[in-house]
């Protein structure tokens, strides 16, 4: 084995074992005879020194996201996680999509008096969110995917306009947000050309609900002063009565389902306690110490012990749930 032969097959270690021990032979011989001149001395030199080119890695590791995050046809365990991230890129989407819809009508019924034409522009790209998530329950997974960067990349530079404009205060739980909203566009990943296709009736009635839903909380949420509850607060009552459901009616389709909602909502439900704690943590160190100050903190430590409360459940039925799946043979 020369070290051109060494190299292949150490970036074919990406894929899964079993996809190793019926292709990898096949694999490297293919790729070593693309890459061998004719050339009797630009063959033993390459041999020596030749290394896998960029693209061939890049294939190689879009092949082991494909088999990894499996679709229709892929080992169950695969098809668990393949399911459990795409799941994981339509909720985030679905929040991205559904904040945005309501920060619309939020603008349209108090347009901001300070930088009108900032929030004008702001308000009106994050509907940008909301094209990704049409996109991606239609079917339409490559513009939902380019719709999706857009979205972050203007996430991005407001994020930075305002880390300048406030001088760098909460900038932790600003941070923390933004790779937050980052997690279910690289998410989007999963929606590959096996991954089966989204049901859009279900995603589409949630779009409308969790729309009409935040609108009836938005006095609460953002009119009221002093706002007792940030959107933090928003995501951790959200997640809490989605586990509390899923936890309390088994009948339901998703509870009885090939692929558990388990490992998703326990993922959901970290997530939503990363950026809670941060957020209270942020709080507590910049901002001024107030009666309305100390009532939320306390509304935000409830929400951090009820989210906690229903993660350690979720995370026991998800470690069952894996545990149970079938090992991975090799085809």
């Amino acid at each position: 084995m020369n070290r051109l032969e060494e190299r292949y097959r150490r970036v074919l270690r990406l894929l899964p074992a079993s996809y190793r021990r019926a292709w990898e032979e096949d694999m490297v011989a293919t790729f070593l005879y693309s890459e061998m001149p004719e050339d009797a001395e630009e063959a033993e030199f390459a041999a020596d020194h030749g290394r896998p080119s960029w693209p061939e890695v890049a294939s190689v590791a879009a092949l082991a996201v494909r088999l990894r995050l499996g679709g229709d046809g892929a080992p169950l365990r695969y098809l668990v996680w393949g399911e459990t991230v795409r799941r994981l890129a339509l909720v985030g989407l679905l929040v991205q999509a559904v904040a945005a819809v309501a920060g619309i009508g939020a603008w349209l019924w108090s347009p901001s008096a300070t930088n009108p034409i900032a929030a004008d522009v702001r308000t009106l790209l994050g509907l940008v969110w909301v094209a990704a998530y049409l996109c991606l329950v239609t079917g339409r997974w490559r513009a939902a995917r380019w719709l999706a960067v857009s979205a972050l990349a203007q996430a991005s530079v407001f994020f930075g306009v305002d880390l300048v404009a406030v001088e760098g205060a909460y900038g932790l739980s600003g941070t923390v947000g933004l790779l937050l909203e980052a997690l279910p566009v690289v998410a989007l990943v999963a929606f590959h050309r096996q991954a089966p296709p989204v049901k859009a009736r279900p995603w589409l009635v949630a779009l409308l609900a969790g729309v009409g839903l935040l609108t009836v909380a938005m006095p609460v949420t953002y009119v009221s002063v002093p706002a007792l509850v940030d959107w933090p607060g928003v995501v951790c009552v959200a997640v809490f009565a989605a586990a509390v459901v899923y936890l309390s009616v088994p009948r339901l389709g998703w509870r009885s389902a090939a692929v558990s909602w388990s490992t998703t909502l326990a993922l959901l439900a970290l997530v939503a306690l990363v950026q809670r704690v941060v957020t209270l943590l942020d709080y507590l160190r910049l901002a001024a110490r107030t009666a309305e100050l100390d009532l939320m903190t306390a509304i935000a430590a409830g929400q951090t012990v009820a989210v906690l409360a229903v993660a350690v459940p979720l995370a026991v039925l998800a470690a069952k749930a894996v545990r149970a799946l079938p090992p991975v043979a090799a085809r």
